[in-house]
């Protein structure tokens, strides 16, 4: 038997299985994803999931020259109901970091980055729609690393899953490691850098199971 901790990149699985489809996104199917990775004699320690809060700030749209206010935005709304969702679903802890939005900078969507690179449209088609808040995340890397070895070094678990596709983890992985842990990469199927795949035990993933529904 192995008591099994998973570590989950929030922002990462919930672009990736966005991408790819796989299910709705809430805390019930995160579980059942996480549950896919252990066998009946497996013994679920917690689930921890980081991902930073939704920007409560306002600031006008660049191209609308509209004041939004993000705080009431659908994506803010959307967020916290996620995060309501992983509170009430059994065996998660939600890790929040703080989102840092500098100088109030705001970014071209990549797709549409491509299409002015490519000429497909100019500058004066571009709607308000098509440009973003630069976010930063602040704390969550510091926090998936502080309780990656708080466990590691109480041996609150033996066998850890991480969900990422971020080489920053490096470091605490091969701590873990040196403290007995076996560590497993769940990257959904993205690409992984050589020095992420390099220190870890497993790779596996269990998109397949979805896909054959």
């Amino acid at each position: 038997m192995k008591k099994t901790v998973f570590v989950i990149d929030g922002y990462f699985m919930w672009k990736r299985v966005s991408y790819l489809n796989l299910f709705y996104y809430d805390g019930k199917n995160i579980r059942d994803y996480c549950m896919k990775h252990l066998s009946k004699e497996d013994d679920l320690y917690r689930i921890f999931y980081y991902d930073t809060g939704p920007l409560e700030a306002k600031g006008h749209n660049p191209i609308s020259k509209e004041l939004v206010d993000f705080r009431s935005s659908p994506a803010s709304k959307k967020r916290i109901g996620l995060f309501e969702s992983l509170r009430r679903t059994p065996n998660f802890a939600l890790r929040l970091g703080r989102p840092i939005w500098s100088n109030k900078e705001w970014c071209l969507k990549p797709e549409k980055f491509m299409e002015l690179i490519d000429e497909k449209i100019t500058v004066d088609e571009l709607e308000e729609g098509d440009v973003v808040p630069r976010i930063e995340q602040k704390m969550v890397d510091i926090k998936i690393g502080l309780d990656i070895a708080l466990i590691a070094i109480k041996k609150l678990a033996d066998f850890l899953i991480i969900i990422t596709g971020d080489a920053d983890f490096v470091p605490v992985l091969k701590f873990a490691r040196r403290e007995g842990m076996q560590v497993c990469l769940d990257p959904l199927g993205s690409h992984i850098r050589p020095e992420l795949s390099e220190h870890v035990d497993y790779i596996r993933n269990q998109i397949e199971k979805y896909k054959k529904k």
